[in-house]
């Protein structure tokens, strides 16, 4: 992989607090795992502590340094998913603005639910201290479809009483799409609106959203290591090729 020669370091605070186990540390500070070894991708809203339900997503270690991490969810891989009480079986996406985005304190419940990860699998590559991940994106048959931005905490990980790894981390609803020719576009504009409109976000919130689009574009404009092409060649074999059974 070409390394990224000039450290794009982010000097944004979170958006908002989020909590994690007592002594969680920074992704790439070690120790680090080796190639195949599992860790649970865990998504925490802004309100985690009223709800105590979670996103869950098992991968596999494709790569892990300093540099960041480099994870893969195969298709099939079964999950946990955090839904709004009485929407258990709607597309988050689906459910109306005004019942998604409120206050923490007037936030309906929200209960775990199972879910499985559909479609041919996905590489997410996770870049130290950044508040982003990016995920390589293929279709059916395998060809490079584009890199998905999600823009999100940036990771902290810590271990489990066997040994696994955790990352928390948590999503920003804002993201952009990047073409394989390079062409940028955003997604999900119009629920940074309805967060906003609902009063979940505040306009600092925002901001500081909008300035991680920023910073995650740079990366791309300057050749960050997470968009190297090389991602979009690699592909599952052996164990990675198999959906995880972790949860």
């Amino acid at each position: 992989m070409s390394p990224y020669t000039v450290p794009l370091v982010s000097t944004l605070p979170p958006p908002y607090p989020v909590t994690v186990p007592e002594g969680a540390g920074r992704l790439g500070g070690g120790p680090f795992l080796e190639p195949g070894a599992l860790v649970r991708w865990r998504f925490r809203r802004f309100d985690y502590d009223r709800h105590r339900t979670e996103v869950v997503q098992p991968m596999r270690v494709v790569r892990d340094d300093a540099s960041g991490a480099v994870l893969w969810l195969p298709g099939g891989t079964r999950l946990q998913n955090s839904r709004i009480r009485g929407y258990e079986d709607v597309n988050p996406h689906d459910v109306p603005f005004d019942v998604r985005f409120r206050p923490a304190e007037t936030a309906l419940p929200r209960v775990n639910v199972p879910g499985t990860w559909t479609g041919p699998g996905v590489l997410r590559i996770v870049p130290t201290g950044l508040p982003f991940s990016v995920w390589v994106f293929r279709g059916e048959d395998g060809g490079f479809r584009g890199w998905y931005v999600n823009l999100e905490h940036a990771h902290v990980r810590a271990f489990d009483a066997d040994g696994i790894a955790d990352h928390y981390t948590s999503d920003h609803t804002l993201d952009l799409w990047i073409t394989p020719d390079g062409a940028i576009s955003f997604k999900d504009e119009d629920e940074v609106a309805g967060s906003l409109a609902g009063g979940m976000w505040t306009e600092e919130i925002a901001r500081v959203v909008r300035r991680e689009a920023d910073l995650a574009i740079e990366a791309w404009h300057t050749g960050h290591w997470a968009f190297d092409r090389e991602w979009t060649q690699w592909a599952p074999t052996g164990e990675f090729a198999e959906p995880i059974t972790l949860i």
